[in-house]
């Protein structure tokens, strides 16, 4: 939370500075759909774990609220998402973890996965234009992930994680506007290994934008709807020699409105 915090205090700072100019806030809906699979191993294992097999299901939906600030060339996008996945399944490989637990294929297990993501993405115009705009940038995301995983034959087999990764981007986006439609396409990833250890993060936000409400030239409301998509890939060694290896996919629609002043 400190980090996100500060993120957050940075970029205002930042815009602060230089005058702030048009502000806009969308709050959004989302649902989202997990695909992947995930491999624990403290013994050499190599066969991971299917997501479906293990029982994540399609989220029940969250709020995904999105700031955005333009100011001249500038554009600040600052956004927080959450999604929620659980259920039962029956393990499909091998899960080895603390002190020589062992989870086998064919148990009943328990799961449990929770993605909190916030992000500060700062772009500006390569290509500035009034029909079609295209910039690039920078970024971080802060992902927050939670996962538990426990037998339900053998009580007390349990592995679980609680994460918080700060990832650098590099990012891009592209706006197309036609009268009063607007398609934005925002795109941001990088891939980073440290000591051995590595995340790779790629992250889409597609959306159409229709403008409802245009005072004096300028939008002050519209309806929107999108498709967003987040992969998050881990490799790493925990503090217990522990091998981790997450490869999840995250996709799903989502609508809202949007104010501006």
């Amino acid at each position: 939370m400190r980090i996100q915090t500060s993120l957050a205090l940075f970029a205002l700072l930042f815009l602060g500075s230089c005058g702030l100019p048009k502000a806009g806030f969308s709050p959004r809906y989302l649902t989202l759909d997990v695909e992947g699979d995930i491999l624990v191993s403290e013994g050499g294992a190599t066969v991971a774990s299917d997501i479906e097999s293990l029982g994540l299901q399609k989220d029940s939906g969250s709020l995904s609220p999105r700031l955005d600030l333009e100011w001249g060339a500038f554009e600040l996008t600052l956004a927080n998402s959450n999604t929620d996945h659980s259920g039962i399944g029956v393990a499909d490989a091998s899960l080895e973890f603390g002190g020589g637990d062992v989870i086998l294929p064919g148990e009943n297990v328990q799961t449990d996965f929770e993605l909190g993501l916030t992000e500060v993405i700062m772009t500006w115009d390569l290509v500035p234009g009034d029909t079609v705009d295209l910039s690039i940038g920078f970024g971080a995301t802060l992902a927050d992930v939670k996962m538990d995983i426990a037998s339900l034959d053998n009580p007390g087999i349990e592995y679980s994680m609680d994460e918080s990764l700060p990832i650098p981007m590099l990012a891009g986006r592209l706006g197309i506007e036609l009268g009063d439609f607007r398609f934005e396409a925002l795109a941001a990833g990088l891939s980073v290994n440290v000591d051995g250890d590595s995340a790779t993060v790629i992250d889409m936000d597609l959306a159409l934008r229709y403008n409802l409400i245009d005072i004096g030239g300028g939008v002050m409301g519209a309806i929107s709807a999108g498709w967003r998509s987040f992969d998050l890939q881990l490799d790493y060694s925990d503090d217990t020699g522990e091998s981790v290896d997450i490869d999840l996919g995250f996709s799903g629609p989502y609508f809202g409105i949007s104010f501006w002043i």
